[in-house]
């Protein structure tokens, strides 16, 4: 006969799956058929605590647990996590973002994610999912599920800032890569650029492509840098004393060359 350990986890596993979260429990959502073989909820969090003390399930944090397949192999990954844990609308960028449009051979141990209200990090296998508060009209560009930016949004968001832990080289890597793999892929960078609505992420991008791709794949950009004067850094928290691209209105901080794109 099967223990309440057992049939507990049994439910588990299938109330995970009819809420499209299969291998990862939400106890407070879950645990009711459970209840039914247990007698109260007060014996089916017991047996869950059991089942944790035993190693048979993985606590991430309170009431968010993954859950073993039939082999006893784990199957979940920090961005399914995500997926689950995240409000709607949300979006993964930044380095993992590069890394599952295969736009980086670094492997990114920590996650940002754009949501629309605070949400707190989680730690799981070693990696951290560090979460952004933003205003939901500024979450776009995304598909899938998990729910990861394109590569045009992805690119845009990490010339534009630090905080997502990829080095100017690896954004610039980045973008020859992909321009070089898709050829429509400059015009929906084009359409991303507009969307973000920044004169100085425009200057930028504009500048790169120029200098990767030629000074006609980048006319298009010129209509959105902006009527201000003034200079726009290209690396973000770089030197400020570099040389001024009076097209763009660019202090070319870094190199612009794939292959050495560290900071000058």
């Amino acid at each position: 006969m099967a223990s309440i350990e057992d049939r507990v986890l049994v439910e588990l596993h299938r109330a995970a799956a009819l809420a499209g979260r299969p291998g990862i429990a939400v106890p407070s959502q879950d645990l009711e058929a459970a209840d039914q073989h247990t007698g109260s909820r007060s014996r089916s969090k017991d047996a869950v605590w059991r089942l944790e003390k035993a190693g048979r399930v993985t606590s991430v944090r309170k009431d968010l647990l993954v859950l073993p397949d039939a082999t006893g192999r784990i199957n979940v990954g920090l961005a399914d996590l995500i997926d689950v844990v995240a409000p709607q609308p949300y979006l993964i960028t930044g380095g993992r973002a590069l890394e599952h449009h295969n736009l980086t051979d670094q492997h990114f141990f920590s996650v940002a994610v754009l949501v629309p209200s605070r949400v707190t990090p989680i730690m799981y296998r070693s990696e951290r999912a560090t979460f952004f508060t933003t205003d939901k009209r500024n979450i776009w560009g995304g598909k899938g599920r998990p729910r990861y930016a394109t590569p045009e949004r992805v690119i845009v968001d990490v010339l534009g800032s630090t905080r997502y832990g990829v080095s100017f080289s690896q954004a610039l890597t980045a973008l020859h890569q992909a321009g070089q793999r898709d050829p429509k892929f400059l015009g929906r960078l084009l359409a991303s650029t507009r969307r973000f609505q920044s004169d100085a992420a425009a200057r930028r991008v504009g500048l790169l492509v120029d200098r990767l791709f030629g000074s006609e794949a980048a006319a298009p950009f010129h209509e959105l840098i902006g009527e201000s004067r003034t200079p726009t850094l290209l690396r973000r928290g770089g030197r400020t004393d570099a040389e001024l691209d009076p097209t763009w209105r660019v202090m070319v901080n870094a190199s612009t060359t794939p292959e050495t794109a560290g900071s000058k």
